[in-house]
């Protein structure tokens, strides 16, 4: 006669097991939350650089003095100075330009969140 001996688990260890990936969960779910908010700033951050420095280039190469307001044709000359074109925030924010010689010369609509270059 052959005898199967099986072992099961409890409810209790069961019940265990799952309160422990809970705690886990827990503790890494906000951290990994707020890690794509910090992205999200710092590609941020790194487009109005890349606009910041295309205007000053586009200044320099076309002998615009300080205190210009680029209109909207000169904006998209200025974005041709940018090797993937017109970049957007990825916060759903919008850029705008400001005079040259302004500090700072771009700024994003969700300044207040800290999409903003460093003084």
């Amino acid at each position: 006669m052959l005898i199967f001996l099986t072992k099961a688990y409890t409810l209790v260890e069961i019940m265990i097991v799952v309160a422990v990936i809970a705690i886990l969960l827990s503790v890494a779910l906000p951290n990994y939350l707020k890690s794509g908010i910090t992205t999200a700033k710092t590609v941020c951050i790194n487009n109005l650089k890349k606009i910041d420095s295309a205007m000053e280039q586009w200044a320099i190469e076309h002998n615009i003095p300080a205190g210009t307001l680029p209109s909207a044709q000169q904006e998209e000359e200025i974005y041709g100075y940018i090797d993937s074109g017109k970049p957007s925030c990825p916060s759903h924010g919008a850029y705008t330009i400001y005079r040259l010689g302004d500090k700072p010369q771009v700024r994003c609509s969700r300044e207040e969140e800290g999409h903003k270059l460093p003084e």
